[in-house]
């Protein structure tokens, strides 16, 4: 299992400790993704051909950079395909402290004007493998209580898999246990 983490955190997201812990049987490679966007899903796709995971599950950003690595069975939870309207209308332009330790040791790091234009540039590139055999195997599970993120109806455009789930929009181990683990059993058995 592939875990791509959302805006701010890293490979070392509480959420990865979990996914292993409750499968404990799994390799779950949790990289610490590139702030510059450009870089991240370069680096994700040299990711994908490196490791070939099974399952890939994004959370947040890292979901809506999940949906561009096609060819591979994808969970993305609260995906956030409009992440640059979001960090604007959060007020999330200037120094940024990292949510978990980073393999490279940095603590934080600038959010500009032009990250958000790249940001909204990399979103745009979102969808663009879609066929009929990607519809099968991409999974969209979005929070009922998330009002960070909403961006069901996007999904559901392109998508038929989309899940609602009670839940807000950083997940939880209640969440992992009894939404998203459900989903992962389901795509390993088929």
């Amino acid at each position: 299992i592939l875990y791509v983490h959302g805006f701010a955190s890293s490979g070392a997201t509480g959420t990865a400790k979990s996914i292993r812990q409750l499968l404990p049987k799994a390799d779950v490679v949790s990289p610490d993704i590139p702030i510059d966007p450009k870089e991240a899903i370069e680096f994700l796709h040299e990711t994908c051909e490196r490791e070939k995971p099974d399952l890939i599950i994004g959370t947040s950003m890292g979901g809506m950079y999940t949906e561009m690595l096609y060819g591979h069975d994808r969970i993305l939870v609260n995906p956030a395909f409009e992440i640059a309207e979001t960090i604007i209308k959060n007020n999330g332009l200037g120094r940024r402290e990292f949510n978990n330790p980073r393999q490279d040791g940095a603590k934080d790091f600038l959010v500009t004007k032009g990250m958000v234009a790249e940001f909204k540039e990399v979103t745009a590139q979102c969808f663009g493998g879609v066929n009929d055999e990607e519809r099968k195997r991409v999974f969209g599970m979005f929070g009922k209580q998330d009002t960070l993120v909403d961006t069901y109806d996007i999904f559901k455009a392109h998508y038929p898999n989309a899940i609602k789930f009670k839940g807000v929009h950083q997940l939880n181990d209640e969440t992992l246990l009894h939404s998203v683990l459900p989903v992962i059993k389901w795509i390993d058995d088929k």
